[in-house]
């Protein structure tokens, strides 16, 4: 499957509530509280409280956005700035094939408020707009009901199972419609 490469910015995309815009490095001082949650990081490779992984994760974005478009936005309420999480549109490689990834994570103090899913629902209808690809994944922890459940309402459902990074990783998928 074709991506359009680079994927375009989604600096200034916004929802009813939510904006998304470029990570930077200081974004560290509250994404700690995603870092310091071990029920937040269980599906995730990092060790609790870590300030270097809390770094690292944000370095990733930013290295990503200069490789190829593609990378977690930081997103921010609306109405106060006040951060809900790392949200975007990732390039993969899932069983040797490109994939463009939608890829949610939200603080733990953000969850239960329909955020994921909203945000999510960005990423998918700005892939579509912008015809980046004919298809969206997101890989999700077969334990990770919650996460399941944003994809399932992001119109995906569960493809297949694969081993990415070397985990075994559920890919749900939605196929985009051409055009406006």
């Amino acid at each position: 499957m074709a991506i359009k490469l680079p994927v375009p910015s989604m600096e200034g995309v916004h929802t009813e509530r939510l904006r998304f815009r470029r990570p930077v490095l200081e974004d560290s001082a509250w994404w700690m509280e995603y870092l310091k949650s071990s029920e937040a990081i269980r599906f995730m490779p990092f060790t609790v409280g870590s300030e270097a992984d809390c770094a690292a994760f944000i370095q990733r974005s930013l290295d990503r956005f200069v490789h190829d478009g593609s990378g977690l936005n930081a997103v921010v309420r609306l109405d106060d700035e006040r951060p809900v999480g790392m949200i975007g549109l990732l390039t993969q490689v899932v069983d040797g094939l490109p994939e463009l990834e939608i890829g949610y994570h939200l603080l733990p103090s953000a969850w239960g408020n329909g955020y994921a899913t909203e945000s999510a629902v960005a990423c998918r209808e700005f892939a579509r707009l912008h015809q980046v690809s004919p298809t969206v994944i997101s890989l999700i922890d077969a334990d990770n009901l919650k996460s399941q459940a944003v994809a399932k309402r992001n119109g995906m459902s569960v493809e297949k199972r694969t081993i990415h990074r070397g985990v075994e990783a559920l890919v749900f998928r939605a196929t985009l419609a051409s055009g406006v």
